[in-house]
């Protein structure tokens, strides 16, 4: 588990290694690096990426940074992580909160990034996205106990797609992991809550120039695929796929979908790419699931 302070904070990441083309893995809120080694780690070095993955700053041991917890400031730890490791230019992936940092990155130090990937991406929050905010930072103030068969059901609904909750074995499973795995928690994590309020990265987005793929998730009630779209359909030249039958942790419920939209993506030339053309990934109930 290397680290290298970096902006004042201990930054924490994983680093495969090797003289493979690099990587970047940028996760969302509460979530640490560890989230990606399950599924798009292992996809990307067997296609002989070199992959980087990076805590964000609120992730303990940088539950309070200094210079605070903004978009601006992750997005310069980001940053500082490339060249401090003589990355550039090199593909960034960012999920969820991860695709706002990464959008941040390209538009503040575009020469770092040679290709882009946002997952689950939105440029401002909506009504709904609020509200999860909001509570989530009421909930944390009130300092309240959740059980966690409570916070592993909650999980499972807001972060799954009704077909996978329609699966019995899919849903014992990630009722399972909900319930064993906790998460990271405490006054960075909040602060990683409130990161988006009152923003709006769109008319920003218009102005970029860097080779993106955006990816939304058919069945995502946390941050819907239109909002997703609504960023490729602004930025000049962007690409967007749909994946179906996954909701917000869809890189999760159906990797191999996701991870073949990433690499087709990444094996494009950035120079001269084609111009965007809207795709729909369907995809099959994961093996031995007979999902619904």
């Amino acid at each position: 588990m290397p680290s290298v302070s970096l902006n004042g904070i201990d930054l924490v990441h994983d680093d495969t290694g090797g003289d493979g083309e690099p990587v970047v893995l940028v996760n969302g809120t509460g979530a640490t690096r560890t989230a990606w080694r399950a599924h798009q780690t292992p996809a990307l070095v067997a296609a002989g990426y070199r992959v980087i993955a990076p805590d964000n700053r609120g992730i303990p041991p940088n539950a309070l940074p200094p210079g605070g917890i903004t978009l601006d400031t992750m997005a310069a730890d980001l940053a500082a992580l490339i060249e401090h490791l003589s990355l550039p230019p090199c593909r960034v992936v960012g999920f969820s909160l991860g695709a706002s940092i990464v959008g941040e990155l390209l538009l503040t130090r575009p020469e770092l990034v040679s290709q882009a990937v946002l997952m689950a991406g939105r440029a401002r929050l909506d009504t709904f996205g609020s509200a999860v905010s909001g509570a989530a930072a009421d909930l944390h103030d009130s300092g309240a106990a959740v059980p966690a068969s409570h916070r592993a059901v909650f999980q499972a609904l807001c972060y799954l797609s009704p077909h996978t909750l329609r699966d019995p074995g899919a849903v014992r499973d990630w009722l399972d992991i909900f319930t064993y795995a906790g998460g990271a928690t405490g006054p960075g994590v909040r602060a990683q809550y409130e990161v988006m309020r009152g923003i709006d990265q769109l008319p920003r987005y218009a102005t970029l120039d860097v080779p993106l793929l955006c990816i939304g998730f058919a069945d995502d009630v946390m941050i819907p695929a239109a909002a997703t779209r609504e960023i490729a359909d602004t930025v000049p030249g962007a690409r967007y796929t749909e994946i179906e039958r996954c909701g917000h942790y869809g890189h999760l419920e159906r990797p191999a979908e996701v991870n073949a939209a990433m690499l087709d993506f990444f094996a494009r030339r950035p120079e001269g790419a084609s111009p965007a053309v809207p795709g729909r990934v369907a995809s099959a109930p994961a093996s031995g699931r007979g999902g619904a």
